[in-house]
């Protein structure tokens, strides 16, 4: 019985040997992916930039070595598009603490660049972006290098080097559809510069960069009118057979360009016939006269007058103008009547105001204002002597009215760029004789004073000369033609000689007798093209002489307010972009307002045409502290971007002639 039971055991124990050897070995499962992770990428799908940042921290804590800092960065990144500032900065922070790789250190160096950017420090992203960043990243890591700087040229308003720089990206990119991209963005930044930076900065021999020029001065001069635009662009290509400009971007480029142009056939013109401003409006009304003649005939728009004399009823004769169907109205002139259009909701047609008033309540969207107001002048000046790295002018202006509006737009504008205020001396207009208000100004009468009581103390005379004081560096003026040519030479007298004066084109009427040149020879002032521009004037001249006279500039807006027409709604939509007009290269504020670069000019025969200064609105925040003296250049900017105070750049400055 005993023996029976071993064998039996013996045959089963052989029975699961054998069915244990038919058996399969168990599959090992794969590791699924991390569910966290797979949630940050569906939330960065999503753009909820921080929730994906939070879990991809997560994600870092958990993972090891460089896996792990990976995570940290794309935790950065995320949240620096998320608008979470600080986060950002503490993981890039995190990371420098740790041991990430070469590639991830050009990582973090690319993030604290658009960190800069974000918080509107692009002298500061400029300097990372040139000054530590190598030529040996990987490609990925150079293109996206790239789009920094070019974000960071053109936030400091250097589109010329913006738009080289997004040349270079594009010699990087294989992306048909991302390199059209790029080369819109290349012909967006070009034609948002005048006319004349266009030609004066064009390299040559041209290359690739000078044929962008070409191409970009073509749709400015053409862009409004396909069929002439066309066989241009034909022979640009004959040109520059090699260009690497993609054939279809033209015809993108055109498109979007067609969707913002409104041309129009219709206007009404609502300007006073009598009254006050009745002289004005019909130099506007020459102007505008002129602009509709330099057109095609059969792009000439009909323009309907109506006589808006008495302001108060501006509302009612917009109301019968629009009754006779145009598809525009330009005026009124006067700022009661503005003030009505302003405060009449909504408008059925635009309208192209031509004053400019400041209300307690939202403009219609359909309200356009473009004036030659003095104010802004005063605000030009202001930014041109910070550009040009003065930090604390001192302000002269009549004891009137007029000066008071002036010295109160240059001192605010002023103290938004620097936080500081200006010292202003206010001088009789109806005398010759200024010294108490410049002494004063320049604190020679408590430099005198000290000299009395040091001679008072010691009981002797002391031989004394003298002294201005000592943290002055310019001098902004407002003062009409005589009043400048006997305040330079005082201002000279009082030891004040090799301050810069700086003045609003009130000083000179376009030319200057031998005498007021002797005197007023150094003096920088802003005035329009078609007053710097004698050539132009002479040609406009032969068709209206008034245009030679003391109206030139009202002539120039009545010019300008008709060839903004059909570029309002392009000015609107693209701040970048701008119009070359005979009254300054004209671009669009937020606020629906026309502003006008203004060219700068050196007084002298004949004066020295310094060009644009950049357009400060194109920085996307003001500085608001900055030091006494402009800070040393901490990378090699080419267009002479440096902090805290970027000199005037190529973007919108011409080279002096």
């Amino acid at each position: 019985m005993q023996t029976r039971r071993l064998r039996l055991g013996s045959i089963l124990l052989l029975l699961g040997l054998v069915l244990s050897a038919c058996t399969p070995p168990p599959v090992k499962q794969e590791k699924g992916p991390d569910p966290d992770l797979v949630r940050a990428e569906a939330l960065l799908a999503q753009e909820d930039w921080l929730g994906a940042a939070r879990l991809f921290e997560t994600l870092a804590r958990r993972t090891p070595g460089n896996a792990g800092t990976e995570f940290l960065l794309r935790a950065a990144e995320a949240s620096l598009k998320g608008g979470d500032l600080e986060g950002a900065e503490t993981r890039l922070n995190d990371i420098e603490n740790a041991t990430p790789s070469a590639r991830q250190r050009q990582g973090v160096e690319l993030l604290h660049a658009e960190l800069a950017l974000a918080r509107h420090q692009a002298d500061q992203a400029l300097e990372i972006l040139l000054g530590r960043i190598g030529p040996d990243m990987p490609i990925d890591l150079q293109q996206h290098h790239l789009r920094d700087l070019a974000n960071a040229y053109r936030q400091i308003g250097n589109l010329l080097e913006s738009a080289n720089t997004l040349q270079q990206l594009d010699e990087l990119l294989e992306d048909r559809e991302a390199r059209l991209e790029v080369q819109s963005e290349i012909l967006a930044s070009l034609t948002a510069l005048n006319e004349r930076t266009l030609r004066e900065l064009r390299p040559v021999p041209p290359g690739v960069a000078g044929g962008w020029m070409d191409l970009a001065l073509l749709i400015k001069q053409y862009g409004t009118t396909p069929e002439k635009l066309g066989p241009m662009v034909a022979a640009w290509r004959t040109t520059h057979p090699d260009h690497p400009a993609l054939p279809e971007l033209l015809e993108r480029y055109m498109a979007r360009l067609a969707g913002q142009i409104e041309p129009v056939d219709h206007i009404a013109v609502l300007l006073p016939e009598t009254g006050r401003y009745a002289a004005a409006a019909r130099a506007i009304r020459d102007g505008l006269m002129i602009s509709l003649y330099e057109l095609p005939e059969e792009q000439r728009p009909l323009l309907r007058f109506y006589d808006s004399s008495d302001p108060a009823d501006a509302w009612p004769l917009y109301a019968q103008a629009v009754a006779a169907g145009p598809q525009a109205v330009i005026g009124p002139l006067q700022k009661p009547a503005v003030e009505q259009l302003v405060r009449a909701g909504e408008l059925a047609i635009p309208v192209l105001a031509l004053n400019k008033v400041n209300s307690d309540v939202a403009p219609p969207e359909k309200l356009f204002m473009f004036s030659l107001d003095p104010e802004h002048e005063a605000r030009l000046a202001a930014e041109r002597i910070w550009q040009d790295g003065h930090r604390r002018p001192v302000v002269l202006v009549p004891n009137d009215a007029y000066g008071e509006r002036l010295a109160r737009a240059f001192t605010e504008r002023w103290q938004t760029l620097t936080g500081y205020e200006a010292d202003i001396g206010r001088y009789d207009p109806t005398s010759a004789d200024h010294s108490a208000t410049i002494s004063a100004l320049l604190q020679l009468d408590r430099s005198k004073a000290r000299h009395r009581r040091l001679e008072s103390w010691l009981g002797q005379q002391i031989a004394f000369e003298p002294r201005r004081r000592a943290d002055t560096d310019a001098v902004f003026l407002v003062a009409t033609p005589g009043q400048a040519q006997g305040i330079k030479p005082q201002l000279a007298f009082f030891r004040a000689a090799d301050l810069p004066v700086y003045a609003t084109s009130r000083a000179w009427s376009g030319h200057l007798t031998r005498r007021q040149l002797a005197d007023m020879r150094g003096i920088l002032l802003p005035d329009i093209p078609l007053i710097v521009n004698q050539d132009e004037r002479q040609r406009l001249g032969a068709l209206i002489p008034g245009v030679l006279g003391p109206a030139v500039r009202l002539h120039a807006l009545g010019i300008d307010a008709l060839r903004l027409q059909p570029h309002l709604r392009r000015l609107r939509d693209t701040p970048w972009e701008s119009l070359d007009g005979q009254t300054g290269n004209l671009y669009m504020t937020p606020e629906r307002q026309i502003e006008r670069q203004l060219l700068w000019i050196e007084l002298d025969e004949p004066p020295r045409v310094l060009g644009y200064s950049r357009r400060m609105d194109l920085l996307a925040s003001p500085e608001t502290s900055l030091p006494d003296s402009p800070a040393p250049q901490a990378a090699p900017l080419p267009q002479g971007a440096r902090p805290p105070a970027p000199a005037p750049t190529a973007a919108s400055t011409s080279p002096t002639r």
